[in-house]
Parts: structure tokens; sequence; C-alpha cells
């Protein structure tokens, strides 16, 4: 039976615990299991030096969540029986289902591997609640195993730098909520980030913003430790200025799309790549190596002479097939060192050998295309975070679903019709409504990785942008396909997103950081701002590619606008959404806090206005700051209408209606990637977070009657 149906007959008060991942089976059972310091760890069965820091983790996540002394007297067991080590830790095949048993005075994991006493334990932190029994773990038995082997997370440390520590962060995030694939996007155009001592000018190029090989295998160690596997990309043969800075006799003829693109003619390329590719593959012991192979526009191809040769010397007709002809050397080159390719969908336009790996990211539609020709694929199209959607619009979106995502026709032929380039809209990213997988293509579906591109994210905003998100799309990739409610999905997301800034998680810290930035010493009402709003989506904020789409000299971007500290996915509004769900139920437990956060949200905007005079910044956010009060007001008289049983008048109903039609139309203005590019955005790239929540108490007041 699913978590869901087996919750719903629980003891009522567990109601406030909040796994995710949802088990794949869980039962409650109706008394609890209290939580007075560190548990004494029992080991049952194998046990190892990781194991033993695992169990340190937990307890020191404990410590965290409860502020216990550890020292105190246990009141509880946690018998931990590791049947056997796993040869496979750190694999697609590594054991990972586990199975838990929390009575009143001790708690039972079992797992056949290593990473499965991991898994179990993120759970078992998950299930701390603090009640009327104090802190305390509701009693229940849990069956448990993922879905899909492959749960990752792509960041891209090429187009910003982010540092050790900020990695770190996200890799104890990840543990905590059963994703296991860090993969780097290492190089691009604006920098190689890995130290190379066969070719020192291609870190040297970037300095001083790079890893070195000790770094490396800092990282990689410290996420081995946690179940997580670190998965490299070394971009090629497009997305390669930072590689050609250092070595331009590689080169083909001038650049055209994102830059220069490597010379697949020239046999100096492949001796580089052999070498480089070579010592790369020594820092990083993951059994597969990404090589990039996205946007290659073919435009420099077209125009050098010596490709043009080549291509009819080795009977080469179009782009794609040089491509896959280049793809395929890196593939063999690579299995020298026992790597197992993968690359970005493009890689698979024509036919490529079944051990390579796609990785679909322009649609969903390719992850039918890719396997339906043998390749396993992974799934990236849809859980694009760079984008800023709301973590529901992942959520919704299923790695074995090819008809999720991304280009409905309506907006292809949007955007064809105002003549937007290739990189933004393409054909072959309109969605294919039809398109199913058999469950020959469904067993070729590894799993799925969420993806942030960093050209409008730094360092400071990295935990901001990626999470909570990945928390919800980390559910899509264990938990049953039927677990699919988004708003319990909402109330365990606020739980969990708090637990895991226990755990160091640092995006409200950050957000609070950049408040403090912009108003020193009255950073309040701008907190309190940037609780409640979000920025545009769709790269509509990123104002250098919007100024290259129009033809102008793009400056330079700074970040440091309240859009860059702004949440993607406001969970401060999402809770005011259940509270007023809970309100239009007819609960009214709940109604005086309700109106207490309306008032504090409308009395806000004197105060932001106070602070943003004199501070442009802040000034341009005006009108927003005095929609989001007016907001609160509307808010506000609709819940009073609805207590009293009196319906507005009409001219309180044409003023809700034109105040959210507006926020309507500044949603709609960065829906997609065209408007993103075409339309013109609200004042300082900001949306309100709360609209939702109003709009469904301005239509429960309407109705109203006595």
């Amino acid at each position: 039976m699913s978590a869901q149906a087996n919750s719903s007959r629980a003891n009522p008060a567990v109601a406030v615990a909040a796994l995710m991942p949802q088990p794949r089976s869980i039962a409650y059972g109706d008394g609890w299991l209290r939580v007075l310091g560190g548990f004494e760890v029992v080991w049952l069965g194998y046990r190892s030096p990781l194991l033993d820091r695992t169990a340190l983790r937990f307890q020191d996540n404990v410590a965290r969540r409860t502020g216990l002394d550890l020292g105190r007297a246990s009141a509880a067991e946690l018998r931990i029986d590791c049947r056997d080590d796993d040869k496979s830790y750190l694999t697609t095949d590594a054991r990972e289902a586990y199975a838990l048993t929390v009575t009143e005075d001790a708690v039972v994991l079992t797992a056949d591997g290593p990473t499965g006493v991991l898994r179990g334990l993120a759970t078992l932190r998950q299930s701390i609640v603090n009640g009327p029994q104090g802190f305390a773990i509701p009693t229940m038995v849990i069956d448990d195993a993922p879905r899909f082997v492959w749960r990752g997370v792509m960041i891209d440390v090429a187009r910003h730098f982010m540092t050790l520590a900020t990695l770190k962060r996200q890799i104890d995030a990840m543990e905590l909520v059963k994703l296991n694939v860090l993969h780097l996007h290492l190089s691009d155009n604006q920098g190689f980030r890995v130290e190379s001592r066969l070719y020192p000018k291609l870190h040297e190029g970037s300095a001083p913003a790079f890893y070195s090989q000790a770094d490396i295998h800092d990282l990689v160690s410290y996420a081995a430790d946690r179940g997580v596997r670190t998965v490299p990309e070394f971009d090629v043969p497009g997305h390669s200025r930072a590689i050609l800075r250092a070595y331009p006799e590689l080169a083909s003829d001038e650049g055209y799309f994102y830059g220069s693109t490597l010379n697949p003619a020239n046999p100096q390329t492949y001796i580089f790549l052999d070498r480089l590719f070579g010592e790369m593959a020594q820092l990083f012991p993951d059994p597969y190596f990404h090589v990039g192979g996205d946007e290659v526009s073919g435009a420099d191809w077209d125009a050098d002479p010596q490709i043009q040769d080549f291509m009819k010397v080795t009977g080469l007709q179009t782009k794609d097939e040089l491509e896959s002809f280049f793809f395929d050397r890196m593939r063999s080159g690579l299995g020298v060192h026992g790597k197992t390719v993968v690359g970005w969908e493009e890689v698979a336009r024509t036919q490529i050998p079944d051990d390579a790996v796609v990785q679909t990211w322009r649609s969903s539609g390719a992850i039918a295309r890719a396997t339906a020709q043998g390749n396993r694929v992974i799934a990236s199209a849809g859980y694009y975070f760079d984008l800023l959607h709301l973590s529901e619009s992942y959520y919704i979106v299923d790695p074995h679903d090819p008809a999720s995502c991304c280009l409905t026709q309506a907006q292809f032929a949007e955007g064809t019709a105002l003549g937007l380039p290739e990189y933004i809209i393409a054909e072959d990213q309109v969605i294919g409504p039809s398109l199913t997988l058999s469950p020959q293509q469904q067993a070729l579906v590894l799993g799925g990785e969420g993806c942030i591109w960093t050209e409008i994210v730094t360092d400071e905003m990295l935990d901001g942008r990626l999470w909570p998100a990945a928390a919800a799309v980390a559910e899509r990739f264990w938990s049953p396909a039927s677990v699919r409610d988004t708003a319990d999905m909402y109330r365990r997301l606020t739980i969990v997103q708090d637990g895991l800034r226990l755990a160091g998680l640092m995006d409200d810290a950050n957000r609070r950081r950049m408040a403090a930035r912009l108003a020193p010493g009255e950073s309040e009402p701008v907190a309190l701002l940037l609780d409640l709003v979000a920025p545009v989506r769709n790269h509509a904020h990123n104002h250098r590619a919007v100024a290259r789409l129009k033809g102008q000299m793009p400056a330079a971007q700074a970040f440091n606008e309240l859009a860059d500290a702004a949440p993607a996915d406001s969970l401060v509004a999402r809770r005011f959404e259940l509270d007023v769900d809970q309100f239009l139920r007819g609960d009214r437990s709940g109604t005086a806090v309700l109106k207490a956060k309306l008032m504090s949200w409308r009395d806000n905007h004197d105060r932001f206005a106070s602070v943003a005079w004199g501070r442009p910044e802040l000034e341009v956010a005006l009108p927003i700051s005095a929609d989001l009060a007016a907001l609160a007001v509307i808010a506000l008289d609709a819940v009073t209408a609805i207590e009293t049983g009196h319906a507005p008048d009409t001219l309180w109903r044409g003023r809700a209606v034109e105040l959210l039609d507006r926020q309507l139309a500044a949603e709609q203005a960065s829906e997609s990637m065209v408007r993103a590019f075409t339309a013109q955005q609200p004042q300082a790239d900001l949306l309100i977070s709360i609209t939702r929540g109003v709009r469904k108490l301005v239509e429960a007041a309407a109705i109203v009657g006595p």
C-alpha cells in the first residue's frame, strides 16, 4: 500500500511528519519513540569505517534538529543490521533498499549494503517530530527502495565558479533527500575549472577560480562518504572557448555560436583530448564520464576548408554525422580508461552505440527517440532549475513520460513567427502528446537529473536556486509514480527545507545577507518583501541574453538586485496557501494567524518605502511592494466577508479583479522562453508569490451569501 494511503489511517499526530522522498511502503503505529539525546548504536552485521562515519553524521544531525545534548543517556537503541559489504557501492547497481522498524523503545534498520544504511538513516532523521511529547519519532514500519537508480543534480561551475564549501553543502543536502549523483559541468566558454598538470594553460586561464587536483580528491571523497557519485563533464566539441584560448591551434574556423568549436579534422585534437581526458579520468573514479556534445551550430565547420575536405574523404554528409564521428572517437578513447560516455541529446541525432548514455534537455520527447534506438537515458528535460519555475512544475514531470515537456505547438509557432533563433526554440522541443514508452524503453531510463546553469547564479545564490526544487525532484526520482499530490508535497517540503537548513543549507541565510547588503541596519522590511516575491522566470532576468537577442551590446550584469535574492518558489507563500485552503475548508483554528500574516504584509509597504528611498536597487520595487500590500488588504476583506457571510460589493470585486489580473499579466510575461525574451517584464523583474492564495480567497468571497 502506498505511503499516502497508509498515513490516512494513522495516528493524526503523524500528519506533521514530513518524509521526502516518500517511502514506497509505510505503516504507522499509535505510539512514539521519544528522542532524549543521542542514540545508542548497536551494530548487528557488517560494519566499516564508512558506516561509523555515517552513524556519527546521523548523531550530529539529530543534535542539530533537536538541540539536545548527545551526551545525555539515551532512551533508545539504534540497531543497524547491514547484511554485507557491497562491491557495487557508488555504482548504478548499489544496494539502496532498506527496512526500518520503529517501536517505542528501539529502532531497527536493516539493509543489504552500506548505501541502504545511508538511505534509511536519511529517513530516520526526517522522522523526528517536535510535538506535545517532545522530540519523538512515530512508531512505524517502512519498506523502501528507489524507483530510479540515477537521481542527480547537475551544477554548472564553469560560468560561475562554486567554492568547495558551497558544493559540500549541496552534497550534505543531497544525502538527506537520497539524491545520489553530483554531475559537475567543469568546462565551458567561461572557464576550465580543474587543474591539469599535462595542460596547465587550461586552468591558468581560469585562475584563481579552479579546483586543484587535491580539491577534486577531497570533493569526490566527501561525496562518496555520503553515497553520492561524482560525474565530471568536460563539454566538447562546442562550448570550448576556454580550451581554445589556451590552445588556439585546436580551433575550427572563426567562431559563430557560443564561440569557436574544436576542429574534428585535426589529428592533434584527438591527441590532446585523449591525454586530457585520461588525466581527468584518474581524478574521477566514477565509471561514467560526460563529454557534452550540445549546441554545435556547424557554421564554423562549414567555413573551414580542412573540415570540409575531411568530411569528403571520410564520407560524412552532414554536421550531425560529423558530430557522431567526433562523439564515437570520444567514446572509444574513454573506453580505454574503463569509462562509459554520456552526452547531451544532440549526440543521438544519428544512431550511436548502445553503451553510450544520452542525457535529454531540449524536450522530453528525446527520451522516446533515444530509448527507441537502444540507448540508456538520463532525463533532464523539465528539470532545469535555472528557469526558476515553481517546485510543483518540476514535480509533475516524470522520467517515464516523454510527453511531459517542453514547448507547446502554440509556443513554437509564436516563437517562429517572431524569428527567434534555434537556441531559444526549435521544432524538436515541441511536446509530442501521443508519445509513450514501451516497457522495454522504460527499462532504459536510468533516472534523471535536475540541472542548474549559472549564467545568472553566483556562489552566494546557489543554495537558494537549487533548493527546495531539488528536494521535490528527489521525490519524483525515488518515490512511486503514484505519489503526485502537490499540496501534500508542499506541506512536507516546507518542513523538509527547514531540516536542510538545520543541516547547513544557507538559502535563507544568504538571502538575508543580501537584504542586509541592500539596506544595512534596516533590512527587515526588505527581507519580508523577499519572502513574498519571486524572480521572473525562463531567463527573463538574464539581461545580457535579452540584450544580445535584441541586437544590443550587452552590459555586465551585477547580481545585487532583489530578483537575485528572491526565492524562485516562496515557501512562505506556499504555507500561506495551505492556510487559505484550511480556512476555506471551514477549519477556523488558524484564522487569527492568517489575519496576522496579512496585516503584517499590508503594513510592510510603508516600512519598505522608507528604507527604499535613495536606494535605486530598492526604489525600482516600490510598485511591487505597493501591489503586495494591496493584495493583503483585498485578502483581509475576503476573509471578513467569508466569516460574516456578506459578499463584498461590486466596486470591491472590480478592484480585486483588476489587481489580480495585473499580477496574472506579469506572470504570463515570462511563462515561456518565447515570452521571456520578447515581452515587457514587471518592475524589478519580480513576481508576487502570494497571488494564488489571495485569488482563492477572492473567488470564495465573491460567491458567499446569507
